[in-house]
């Protein structure tokens, strides 16, 4: 039996709050009432049970919405801004920072909620667990990125620098209905084939001699989530040691045995996905996004984002016509 899929994710949102819905083809666009301030909403259905969107908003009033989503899926949302909470029941409410979060629906109701006021901007990609198998039947591939798969990413299998490029892509794409629908599907199949790959290699790099406890694992967390919070103003390595109640010495080991990459490298990573951010939109030059990066000389800011994104800032631009 064919899955059914509509009204859902965005869509079924989107009606209960009034939104003006208006479609062409696979491109949905929702716009917000006309009472409210700004915003709009766009989605592109490609297949049966994926669903990629972008969203730009300031809600007037309190969005809380349950969705009923009964089907396995996925759904990764990649924040520019805003105070998203996520919450399911059995488990903590979760706020959705920025960058690449991941959510792992196993078919029970969730609840989304934006506060009145409080402007968002995201992109995010709703795919089921029925349309991954299909695609992986289809080429005779057994590759772990189904739901059940899903489980084992953590955030930083799923927050790289080859994730947030691929998310500017789709942003891109849907923002003005510019990628063909099949697209959608190699892109998204890309951050999952991604997500895997982030995984194996971290399975790799550990070792005993540097093993890190599950206590220190959560102080680490601490560390990297105080990063990721504002990494144009990033905080002192004193302050760093003091959240993860550690030495220098231990705190720069340990960060490196779980993530694989050093203290230094992780800021500056942080700081260039903070740099891509604003380099998909054309308000700042690239002197200015290279002030804010902390750096003085425009060509040294092009080299450290070349050597994380492999591709410079005006060269990023040209990719999306800006």
């Amino acid at each position: 039996m064919t899955p059914t899929y509509q009204p859902l994710g965005w869509e079924a949102w989107a009606e209960h709050f009034g939104f003006a819905i208006r479609h062409h083809k696979h491109y949905a666009h929702y716009t917000l009432p006309s009472t409210w301030k700004n915003g709009w909403l766009n989605e592109v259905r490609p297949m049966p049970g994926l669903y990629a969107s972008s969203a730009w908003f300031t809600p007037e009033k309190t969005l809380d919405y349950t969705m009923n989503i009964a089907q396995p899926c996925l759904w990764i949302f990649c924040i520019d801004c805003g105070d998203i909470t996520l919450t399911q029941r059995g488990k903590p409410a979760r706020k959705l920072s920025p960058f690449t979060q991941l959510f792992v629906n196993t078919g029970k109701p969730f609840r989304l909620t934006f506060p009145a006021g409080v402007h968002a901007c995201f992109t995010s990609i709703l795919i089921f667990d029925s349309c991954i198998q299909s695609f992986l039947e289809a080429h005779g591939f057994n590759y772990p990125i189904g739901v059940q798969d899903a489980k084992q990413w953590k955030t930083p299998h799923v927050d790289s620098p080859n994730v947030m490029m691929v998310m500017e892509q789709i942003r891109w794409g849907v923002r003005g209905n510019r990628l063909p629908p099949p697209a959608y599907l190699c892109k998204a199949m890309e951050l999952l084939c991604i997500f895997a790959h982030n995984l194996d290699q971290e399975r790799h790099k550990h070792t005993r001699r540097h093993y890190v406890t599950w206590n220190d694992e959560m102080k680490l967390y601490r560390v990297r989530d105080r990063i990721d919070t504002n990494p144009l103003e990033p905080p002192s390595i004193e302050e760093l040691c003091y959240l993860a109640e550690m030495c220098e010495s231990k705190l720069r080991i340990s960060f490196k045995s779980l993530y694989g990459t050093t203290l230094y490298a992780y800021t500056r990573e942080a700081v260039m996905k903070r740099a891509m951010q604003m380099l998909a939109n054309d308000e700042l030059n690239i002197k200015n996004i290279a002030a804010l990066c902390g750096y003085e000389n425009p060509a040294k800011f092009a080299a450290a984002f070349k050597g994380v994104h492999g591709i410079t800032p005006s060269d990023f631009r040209k990719c999306f016509g800006l």
